[in-house]
């Protein structure tokens, strides 16, 4: 239950936020189509500790924290592969979740779906209960959990990389996302945000400082 709150944080917050989050992504023109491979490129050396939740534990900003593409690709057999660039194994003592925030609407209802995609990572000399990699998929509109938390395989040693079924997402043909670093210090107070934003792509620190206002 402990490594699931962040998912929490993320529902309970994306109701006020989902009118700003839509904005945000639209702004940015950024979409995947079918058979489509989409990446949005961030400058090299940008990743920086803002914090998010005041913490006494100033952790080291890392080379995998420092987001250089963030890359959805519709693969031929209709799957969703979403990966940021680094060696996430490198990992160590603390928590870091890797965001996607998906925003489309809907072809046959006009509405808009919002959905979250977590993948965080808890290095096995961490003190979080739960170890290693884990998938969580939120449906913010719907307010609830299409895939809860769950183990993922071990990552490639040059990026944090998922595959999922486009219809966890509703099987959209085309959508806008955005992508994040993020740290949590300290594995007691897990009822609060992250205490550490790294880095974004597109660059939009005051969207995730307003996600977790």
């Amino acid at each position: 239950m402990q490594a699931i709150t962040i998912v929490i944080l993320i529902a309970l917050a994306s109701a006020i936020l989902i009118s700003y989050t839509i904005s945000a992504l639209r702004t940015t023109n950024l979409s995947v189509s079918s058979f489509y491979t989409s990446s949005i490129s961030d400058s090299k050396g940008d990743a920086k500790l803002i914090a998010l939740y005041k913490s006494q534990i100033i952790p080291e900003v890392r080379d995998f924290h420092d987001i250089l593409a963030a890359d959805v690709k519709r693969t031929h057999d209709n799957k969703l592969i979403l990966s940021l660039d680094g060696d996430p194994n490198k990992n160590q003592k603390y928590e870091t979740v890797y965001l996607w925030v998906i925003n489309y609407t809907d072809s046959l209802t006009g509405n808009t779906r919002f959905y979250t995609v977590i993948i965080p990572n808890f290095p096995p000399d961490s003190n979080f209960k739960t170890k290693n990699w884990n998938l969580a998929i939120f449906d913010n509109v719907a307010n609830a959990f299409i895939t809860p938390l769950s183990k993922l395989p071990a990552m490639p040693i040059d990026k944090v990389e998922a595959m999922i079924d486009p219809i966890l997402l509703g099987n959209p043909s085309s959508f806008d996302y955005m992508a994040s670093v993020m740290i949590r210090v300290n594995s007691t107070y897990l009822s609060k945000p992250p205490d550490y934003l790294i880095d974004s792509a597109p660059d939009s620190d005051t969207f995730w400082l307003k996600w977790f206002a």
